[in-house]
């Protein structure tokens, strides 16, 4: 306010200068006879004091109290600091510490606080304590993290904590930005106790646009030299505008393979696709990304793709005059690219039983076998290995129910023909890998099956399949290490015409590669472990984190494999001592989505509250500087500030030719 005034005071009128000849006729006039200067617009200079004051105050940023005095009872607080990958999204993380400080700077000397953080878990960082510089010791160590969001298992932590004391007030303090993906629907009835309050701090924004890789489909194992399949991504656009332009690049050991360019409509995806393409033997490391956004955290895929050798399966038949019974059995497992298993068809009064422990997986299609030959496939089956057995014609059920005893799937009955009529297979379990592809149809209605043998599943053995009457068609159990699946029917066309249909080569396929071809995935999701094998040697590698910063944990499972929790996305690399391994982590691509939750539902929905009485209450809880912000005044005091600078500028004007025309 002074400013204006000191101005004033300060600005002095330069007296012109004017040529004169001589100063013997100017009279000298004496000091005390010459006028003082003197304010004439009064209300010029209120304007522009007014106006610097309210500019002041603005900056001050005032607000207005709920004037009640605080509770002196002891208070209990946890502070629930969001820190999902979503946080990282502009200055939301920095937001939300600071909200969090300014929580600590304002509890009482008597208030007990306890700190935690979350994503899809929560990690108590601080327990409940009075002593606020060891609680800000702990947030300033805190870092956002590459998790999902889930609200209700964050509440559920903060629940817990508060059976460690007992006060009258009792609050969680939530500060996130409340992204709608964090709310699971199977959680919807969870409820808070009755009394815990619930202060929501938002730090999200209505709109907050991103592109993001959401998905990439490839097939890790491949045995071959060029990827004949197609990788596909998918590009999704979280955003509420047309994106164009959208560079995508996929890169294959550090190496550009192609780029693309694509346009994305507002809240669609779009797929691209690629293939063709050469790999080195072992290990190969891809990566999926995409430019077109100011949030590169999500926009890198990480996968690997590995070279293998094919694996060697034996098919066993009885010897008839002429065609081969595992025909169509040949054809399934033979034809086509990419191949995992390189499959013998002998008979199995040739086989040599000692040579059963160099394959992989065994197919017993409807052959009758020796004692001798069936212990050697129990004790191939006990070391890790697979068996699938087609029960047919050839099948005797007393001799093979001798020979398998209880390690078979099932116990095999009587024959079923059915003359004129067929059934076909139902109750199909479709969440089983070996029925993923079928999952859209739901059953195998295809097929006709007109003679099989009715079974009785052991204990402990999972049916997968049943016939339409009930029969179960096939059924699973384990063995030692390794797995038997029992058929019912046959492989070939003598009981059923499943080899001419097209459901045949898949789950022929899909049957031999859920026993023999190893478990591998082409990633695995941030937050989720995921094991690693011990060397032939069964010493345990080295693990490196996409950070680069080697990994301490060392846990085990009961087999003696490595467990690493996938913290951060990237590539893992696992060192042997001949050796060198990767493993590829990706964060969950529904935290890529930013839309917001309705944050006066959520509380009434986890508080059993009226949402505008969940409002209220929460506003008597708001701190300092969120009521500030709620109110937001120095916006108006800016406001006024612009219209008495301008209100000034015309009535300044306006005196100036006042004066210029007198």
């Amino acid at each position: 306010m002074a400013a204006p005034i000191i101005v004033h005071l300060v600005r002095r009128t330069k007296a012109p200068r004017v040529e004169f000849p001589s100063l013997m006729f100017v009279r000298r006039v004496p000091q005390r006879t010459i006028r003082r200067r003197q304010l004439h617009n009064w209300l010029l200079l209120l304007l522009r004091c007014l106006a610097f004051l309210l500019l002041a105050l603005a900056f001050v940023r005032p607000y207005f109290g709920s004037g009640q005095a605080e509770q002196t009872s002891q208070r209990a607080q946890v502070i629930l600091l969001d820190t999902s990958f979503s946080l990282r999204y502009g200055n939301r993380f920095e937001q939300a510490k600071n909200r969090a400080r300014a929580l600590l700077d304002q509890a009482a000397g008597n208030d007990r606080v306890a700190l935690l953080t979350f994503g899809q878990a929560y990690d108590v960082q601080n327990k409940f304590t009075t002593d606020v510089a060891q609680l800000k010791a702990a947030l300033n160590n805190i870092q956002p993290g590459a998790s999902a969001t889930d609200y209700v298992q964050a509440l559920r932590g903060a629940e817990t904590l508060f059976k460690e004391v007992g006060a009258a007030d009792k609050r969680i303090v939530l500060i996130s930005d409340f992204q709608a993906a964090g709310q699971n629907p199977a959680e919807a009835a969870y409820r808070l106790a009755k009394d815990l309050k619930l202060v929501p701090i938002d730090l999200g924004e209505s709109n907050s646009p991103n592109l993001a890789i959401s998905e990439v489909n490839a097939q890790p194992l491949i045995y071959q030299a060029k990827y004949a399949d197609k990788l596909s991504a998918r590009i999704a656009n979280f955003s509420d505008e047309e994106k164009t332009g959208v560079r995508v690049e996929f890169l294959l050991n550090d190496r550009t393979v192609e780029k693309r360019e694509l346009k994305i409509a507002a809240r669609d995806t779009a797929t691209v696709e690629f293939t063709d393409f050469n790999l080195n033997e072992g290990v190969n490391r891809g990566v999926i990304q995409v430019e077109g956004d100011n949030f590169p955290y999500d926009n890198k895929f990480y996968f690997t793709l590995r070279r293998a050798e094919q694996l060697k399966a034996l098919a066993l038949e009885t010897a008839t005059r002429g065609r081969s019974e595992s025909f169509y059995l040949r054809n399934a497992l033979t034809t086509g690219e990419n191949l995992p298993f390189n499959l013998e068809v002998k008979t199995a009064g040739s086989v040599n039983p000692s040579d059963i422990s160099q394959y992989r997986v065994v197919l017993l299609n409807d052959a009758a076998v020796s004692p001798a030959l069936a212990q050697q496939l129990l004790k191939f089956v006990e070391g890790g290995g697979g068996l699938i057995i087609a029960a047919g014609p050839h099948t005797d059920a007393s001799t093979f129910n001798q020979a398998f005893g209880n390690a078979a799937p099932a116990t095999l009955e009587q024959v079923v023909q059915l003359r004129g009529d067929y059934v076909a297979m139902s109750e199909i379990k479709t969440d089983h890998p070996i029925f993923e592809v079928f999952r859209r149809s739901g059953r195998l209605a295809a097929a006709r099956v007109f003679g099989y043998h009715r079974v009785t599943a052991r204990t402990g053995a999972a049916v997968l399949a049943r016939f339409e009457d009930g029969n179960p068609a096939l059924v699973e159990a384990a063995h030692g290490s390794g797995k038997i699946l029992l058929f019912a029917s046959t492989f070939d066309a003598s009981w059923n015409d499943l080899p001419l249909t097209p459901t045949y080569l898949p789950l022929v396929r899909q049957m031999t590669r859920f026993l023999g071809e190893p478990e591998i995935r082409a990633w695995h999701p941030v937050g989720q472990s995921f094991v690693v094998s011990p060397a032939k040697d069964g010493s345990l590698p080295a693990v490196d984190l996409p950070s680069e910063e080697r990994l301490t944990e060392r846990k085990q499972t009961a087999t003696g494999e490595l467990l690493v929790n996938a913290r951060e996305p990237g590539f893992y690399k696992l060192r042997y001592a001949t050796t060198t391994d990767f493993a590829a982590a990706n964060v969950d691509s529904k935290e890529s989505d930013l839309s917001k939750l309705n944050v006066e539902e959520f509380i009434a929905a986890v508080t059993g509250a009226d949402p505008k009485a969940a409002t209220a209450a929460a506003g008597e809880k708001l701190t300092n500087e969120e009521v500030e912000g709620r109110q937001r005044i120095w916006w108006l005091l800016l406001i006024a500030a612009l219209l008495l600078f301008v209100t000034e500028a015309i009535l300044a004007r306006r005196t100036k030719m006042a004066r210029v025309i007198n």
